[in-house]
């Protein structure tokens, strides 16, 4: 018994059906300027990876800043204990 498919079927087309007429064509540009715009925050995870990974363990949230290259730490615990300030008191500092 042999259950490979048969080329010569009527219903098996002779060639092949997809979208291509419908498939955008992106520019070699645009898949560069794409990459490096994501290198800083790929760099930025690679760097932090195991401080980001220690402060989960602790339960502290993970910031990042300047697009991926800084992250901040911080405890929800000292957030909970500091009075909140008004709008006009972030000015004067």
């Amino acid at each position: 018994m042999f259950y490979g498919s048969n080329p010569y079927r009527k219903d098996n087309p002779g060639r092949v059906i997809s979208n291509a007429a419908e498939t955008l064509h992106v520019p070699a540009t645009a898949i560069c300027a794409a990459w490096l715009i994501g290198l800083p925050r790929r760099a930025g995870t690679w760097l932090h990876a195991m401080t980001d990974e220690e402060a989960r363990q602790w339960r502290w949230r993970v910031s990042e800043r300047r697009g991926g290259l800084v992250h901040q730490y911080q405890d929800e615990r000292f957030a909970a204990s500091r009075p909140a300030l008004a709008p006009r008191d972030w000015a004067l500092r």
